[in-house]
């Protein structure tokens, strides 16, 4: 994964949560931002897969509880 492709990715989060980059970190986590519900959740996952043209297994889905953790996850599709 390119920086280009993390810049994207921290994009995403801060369009959908509504966060400024600066709160976009690794440990940002679906249980201690209240702006990330089950929803936005599903709306990071649309937006990630329309952006990278890429299909999310549900297993992955359903392990990116970070940031840090979605940047990992992408890397097996991205490359």
């Amino acid at each position: 994964m390119t920086c280009y492709d993390e810049k994207k990715i921290e994009n995403i989060f801060c369009e959908v949560l509504g966060l400024p980059a600066r709160e976009v970190t690794d440990s940002l986590s679906y249980n201690s931002c209240v702006h990330w519900d089950s929803l936005k959740h599903l709306q990071l996952v649309a937006m990630l897969e329309e952006t990278f043209d890429i299909e999310i297994e549900m297993d992955d889905i359903i392990a990116m509880e970070t940031f840090g953790k979605v940047k990992v996850i992408l890397q097996k599709y991205l490359t």
